[in-house]
């Protein structure tokens, strides 16, 4: 839909005086434009109620701690006894997208992630959004659950699978008991969720195609809001 806008706005080259500004207004809000650090600007969002931008301090569970004891192995970061004390956040926005756990939106926490191999991807589900407490580095942690893959044999029933890029592939509605703890730069976009009952391909499932709202790069979390 948003496309469409975009493509009508675009088309309207003779607006009279009195549209423009409605145009104009409606072009800012589909192409919004997010400057400045994790943590900056969110003073202005914040209300006389509730300050948004501190979050709410957390212990991170035991599990939690042991993927990102992984995490930083790998990334060459040093692991602190007091890295189990962090910040917890609803939000994170990035590029114009929204991300969120799914104790606060379903919709914005079915997530595609991937690493650096390309054109590799698999569909998960944020569980929470945390920030350490220590260190001045304010990078944004992310707790994800996978959703089951197919099978060899079932895959042979997705139809999806022989378009890679642009097709999308099937699930099961089940996440995987494990949990992994992954960075923003693995986040790469939101899906858009296709249930399926069993007339359709013999088996519950669901359609993950992965959507364009973030592109599929490596990205600087510099240009990002949390909230």
């Amino acid at each position: 839909m948003i496309q469409k806008l975009r493509g009508l706005i675009s088309s309207c080259e003779h607006l009279g005086h009195r549209l423009r500004p409605f145009a104009d207004r409606l072009g800012q809000y589909l192409n919004p434009t997010l400057k400045g650090t994790v943590f900056e600007d969110l003073a202005s969002q914040a209300t006389d109620t509730q300050d948004v931008s501190q979050g709410e301090e957390c212990w991170l569970e035991q599990e939690v701690l042991g993927q990102l004891k992984e995490l930083f192995a790998c990334t060459g970061k040093e692991f602190h006894e007091n890295t189990a004390k962090a910040r917890q956040y609803d939000k994170f926005r990035q590029r114009g997208s929204t991300f969120s756990p799914s104790s606060f939106s379903i919709r914005d926490s079915h997530v595609v992630l991937g690493d650096r191999i390309p054109g590799y991807w698999y569909a998960g589900k944020i569980k929470q959004i945390f920030t350490l407490t220590f260190g001045p580095s304010s990078e944004a942690y992310f707790v994800v659950q996978r959703f089951k893959e197919f099978s060899a044999q079932e895959a042979r029933q997705d139809p999806y699978r022989q378009f890679p890029l642009v097709g999308g592939r099937l699930y099961h509605p089940e996440l995987e008991d494990e949990i992994t703890v992954v960075t923003a730069q693995e986040i790469l976009a939101h899906f858009a969720h296709t249930p399926h009952d069993t007339q359709t391909f013999g088996l519950q499932c669901f359609h993950a195609l992965p959507l364009d709202k973030v592109p599929f790069v490596p990205h600087n979390t510099n240009n990002a809001d949390i909230v």
